[in-house]
């Protein structure tokens, strides 16, 4: 018959068709879709959730790469033990819009250099990730929450989500928080390189950067209401490694900003202290006599800061109390240096600093003490 031949052409080419595109199916099993979820169950397919799932022990663990898990808007429960989601080395794990509770874990990625991204999931466990990289993501209000997390040798990217709890990045290079709400908490961050923080509200949430952190930068955030310093800032051993503080405000805190080693190689610059407690910046030297930077303080506001002060006495007996308040138990070589901080309605002086602790930059508006002191002039 004409154009037989070309019929049993097209049969056979669909034939293969269908036959490669079942093979391509079955060799990628997170291509599938189930919802037949139960505690303990290992997911290797894309799974949607269609009821709450509480549990005695742990939940659910991801048992291949690429698996998308959808909470649907349900809640999984545990009894206060085991993990809520347990990844172990896996790729491209995602998992959305839910909550996970009443676990030790919420979420538990270890060992392989597991990848997962979050995506309006409520955590009311914490997260321990080690190595890893993960993701936590909002997209409407409150949808995004952790209580408390862990990193360490990961990277780890926050954006528009609530943090409560203690949050520890530890060599987290590279790691960014960002349009967040940081509340009823810490963050310590230690041995971490490049790390971003901004856009953020610390709400009774003290930043500590450890001395081996470098190249940080903390910038455009609200620290307020910490019952201690809203970041306390170690030194940064290099000039090059220079940790950045800038274009934050820091409000109602006891101490606004608090370093023990006279800001080595910290960056403050453009920062506004309005109304803290005890004092807006207190820098102390509790180390040797070399610990200053080349970095002058910078460009800072203060308004109406030590009115309420705590009581603390610096080495030399001085009250602390107002904008900058330097001590140190020895000369400090080279000082820091000061230039353009501007100050109105703080308790005591803008800047207290003895001789042989500063340098003045110049520019520096509002009474300093003590007087006469020829390392600074206030006008």
């Amino acid at each position: 018959m004409p154009g037989a031949p070309k019929v049993a052409i097209a049969r056979g080419a669909a034939a293969c068709l269908l036959l490669l595109s079942a093979t391509l199916l079955s060799a990628n099993p997170a291509e599938a879709t189930t919802s037949a979820v139960a505690c303990g169950d290992v997911l290797t397919t894309n799974t949607t959730l269609t009821a709450d799932l509480t549990c005695p022990g742990g939940a659910l663990t991801i048992g291949a790469d690429n698996v998308d898990l959808d909470l649907d808007g349900h809640t999984i429960t545990g009894s206060g033990t085991g993990k809520g989601l347990s990844v172990t080395g896996r790729r491209g794990t995602t998992v959305r819009n839910g909550t996970i509770t009443g676990f030790t874990y919420g979420i538990y990625a270890d060992y392989g250099g597991s990848t997962l991204t979050a995506t309006d999931v409520r955590l009311l466990a914490p997260v321990d990730a080690w190595p890893g990289t993960v993701t936590f993501t909002g997209t409407r209000k409150d949808a995004c929450l952790m209580s408390g997390l862990r990193l360490v040798d990961g990277l780890l990217t926050v954006d528009r989500c609530t943090l409560t709890g203690q949050t520890v990045l530890v060599r987290s290079s590279g790691s960014t928080i960002r349009n967040s709400a940081l509340t009823g908490g810490s963050l310590t961050v230690s041995a971490t390189d490049r790390g971003v923080f901004t856009g953020n509200v610390f709400d009774a949430f003290p930043m500590g950067l450890s001395n081996d952190s470098r190249r940080n930068l903390v910038q455009a955030n609200v620290f307020r209401n910490s019952p201690t310093a809203g970041i306390s800032a170690g030194e940064t051993f290099l000039p090059q490694d220079a940790n950045t503080i800038e274009y934050n405000m820091f409000t109602g805190n006891d101490i606004g900003l608090h370093s023990s080693s006279m800001l080595k190689h910290v960056i403050v610059r453009r920062n506004v202290f309005n109304g803290n407690k005890t004092v807006g910046i207190l820098v102390e030297n509790s180390y040797g006599s070399n610990r200053a930077g080349p970095d002058p303080v910078s460009d800072n506001v203060f308004v109406g800061n030590g009115h309420n002060p705590s009581g603390l006495v610096d080495r030399q007996g001085q009250v602390v109390q107002g904008g900058i308040h330097l001590t140190s138990r020895l000369a400090v070589t080279p000082p820091v240096t000061l230039r353009n901080n501007i100050g109105t309605g703080n308790a005591g002086y803008l800047i207290w600093a003895p001789p042989g602790t500063v340098a003045d930059g110049g520019g520096n508006q509002g009474p300093c003490g003590p007087t006469p002191n020829p390392d600074l002039t206030c006008w």
